[in-house]
């Protein structure tokens, strides 16, 4: 097969640098491609992963056997508009920024407030990502999908995702492959600052429009995350907990200033990154050449020639620390693979 390339080095193709050879590699640019590439997988009876930008990623330092397919398909387009909203597609490809300067160009809004995120439409779609107030999973009207298993192509509705918290049917059914997703966006602009650090922002500000959220997102992220492009990293590292107020109030008392969240269904979610911070007192630890990020402890960071047993074994002694103080198991979000 043309596509396919032999022994390339994934550290190149995720933002926390790690990874060994994969004995496969190839970029698809279409549904054919795609195809083609999960036909060979099963013909040579190898293992197939697919892959975004990798930006959500920690990968073995071993040798991975099969063959990893990356998502290039690209292309957007508005397929229809309404009175109040407008139904565009984009195929899972296209990078979030490169989403969301479509849609300033041709004035539809909603998904703004994730301006900066580092990843692809598919993968988007994957972990339900979700900034400033906004999750994906909220303007999602359809995703178009191939089965790896029989090759079909079908849509699966926003319902038949079975969206979550940083969560969705793609996580648990890796035979499901997305190429396009179609997104129901605003014809008219209505800013979301509900979230502590925008509403900050714009506190002197009346009335702010999309291009102003744009501008607000991309200094805040600047001033709170790593640059991905400098620094190894994958972003928040875990996810919040989520708990039941019982539990909530059980912690309260030990811990007075502990804050809340409304969650889905009457449960509430904490801000992990307060628990590592002030109650484990973690903040900005580093070992080797590993550490937690000083302005967001639920950044891991690879400063420079960090393994993936260095960053696994880092994230487990925080996962312990965590557990020992507040007696929760917290959550990865980014996905260990290999």
């Amino acid at each position: 097969m043309k596509i396919i390339k032999n022994n390339i080095k994934l550290s190149d193709f995720n933002t926390f640098r790690t990874g060994g050879d994969a004995r496969f590699f190839c970029k698809v640019r279409n549904e054919n491609e795609l195809i083609e590439a999960i036909k060979f997988a099963k013909k040579n009876k190898i293992k197939f992963f697919v892959i975004g930008n990798g930006s959500n990623l920690l990968l073995s330092d071993n040798k991975f056997g099969g063959l990893v397919i990356k998502i290039s398909i690209k292309g957007i387009m508005v397929e229809s508009k309404r009175e109040k909203y407008s139904i565009i597609s984009t195929c899972a490809g296209e990078s979030i920024d490169g989403l969301i300067k479509f849609l300033l160009k041709n004035n539809l809004s909603g998904i703004e407030n994730l301006w900066n995120i580092p990843g692809t439409v598919g993968a988007g779609v994957v972990q339900n990502i979700g900034a400033y107030g906004v999750e994906f999973k909220d303007y999602i009207d359809s995703v178009e999908v191939i089965d790896a298993k029989s090759f079909k192509i079908f849509t699966l509705t926003n319902k038949d995702c079975k969206f979550g918290y940083r969560d969705s049917v793609f996580k648990k059914n890796k035979n499901l492959i997305i190429t396009k997703a179609y997104l129901k966006l605003n014809n008219s602009f209505r800013p979301n600052i509900k979230y502590s650090a925008l509403k900050e922002y714009f506190s002197k500000v009346k009335a702010p429009n999309v291009k102003d959220i744009v501008k607000a997102i991309q200094k805040i992220r600047k001033n709170k995350l790593p640059n991905w492009k400098i620094l190894g990293t994958a972003g928040s590292f875990f996810k919040n907990p989520i708990i039941t107020g019982a539990k909530y109030q059980k912690l309260l008392k030990k811990y007075p200033n502990l804050p809340k969240y409304s969650a889905d269904k009457g449960f509430i979610k904490i801000p992990l990154g307060f628990v590592i911070d002030k109650i484990c007192g973690l903040k900005g630890l580093r070992v080797g050449q590993v550490g937690l990020y000083e302005k967001q402890s639920l950044v891991i960071v690879n400063y420079g020639g960090a393994k993936y047993s260095d960053i696994n074994n880092f994230a487990k002694m925080i996962e312990r620390q965590v557990y020992k103080k507040i007696k929760i198991k917290i959550e990865r979000e980014v996905e260990n693979i290999f």
